[in-house]
């Protein structure tokens, strides 16, 4: 019976140790599914976290599907709020200072979020580490051709210029996160 009681505490810390830099990624083959060729960052970044989350109306945002039809060119936060209600795509559109809050919260929740990166441009945020050892601890994927593939790693203020040059902005799926890979731990 004690040894059961413990089985909690040991997901627990299992679970903690899954949300390590590299296990919030997709497939590179998968990224490439959502190139901006025509302006489209945001939904190409919300259709990242999309397949991430298991949420077919976002991961189809490019592409005409039974959720609606494909969604295009640039977009602000209404313009999201407005295509969100339309494909029922369950979301938080977030703007302003409490955006660091929120892609913290979604990071160390296993979830990936579309972050304003750069001056008019979305990606998707891949993961945040809270340990003040690491030196980069802002983990990033673009969308633009050739870059889909690779993570970028930045400086706490690093990231911060990027973020607050798009505009504090963020939008982060409703929808739970994948269940983490499952762990064995020898408890006896």
């Amino acid at each position: 019976m004690k040894a059961l009681a413990l089985l909690p505490l040991v997901w627990l810390a299992s679970y903690a140790t899954l949300l390590a830099q590299d296990q919030l990624d997709l497939p590179g083959d998968v990224c490439t599914w959502f190139v901006n060729q025509d302006g489209s960052c945001v939904q190409c970044s919300i259709s990242m976290c999309g397949v991430w989350q298991n949420c077919p109306q976002a991961s189809t945002l490019l592409f005409d599907s039974p959720y609606g039809t494909k969604v295009r060119g640039g977009s602000g936060p209404s313009r999201v709020e407005t295509y969100s209600d339309r494909r029922a795509i369950p979301c938080y559109n977030v703007t302003g200072s409490n955006t660091w809050d929120w892609m913290k919260w979604a990071a160390l929740t296993g979830r990936m979020s579309a972050i304003g990166c750069f001056g008019s441009h979305f990606q998707t945020l891949l993961w945040f580490n809270p340990d003040p050892a690491d030196p980069k601890p802002w983990k990033v994927r673009n969308n633009w051709h050739g870059t889909t593939d690779k993570t970028a790693e930045y400086t706490e203020a690093q990231f911060r210029k990027h973020h607050l040059a798009s505009g504090q902005w963020v939008v982060i799926l409703k929808t739970p996160p994948p269940p983490p890979p499952p762990r064995y731990v020898k408890w006896w």
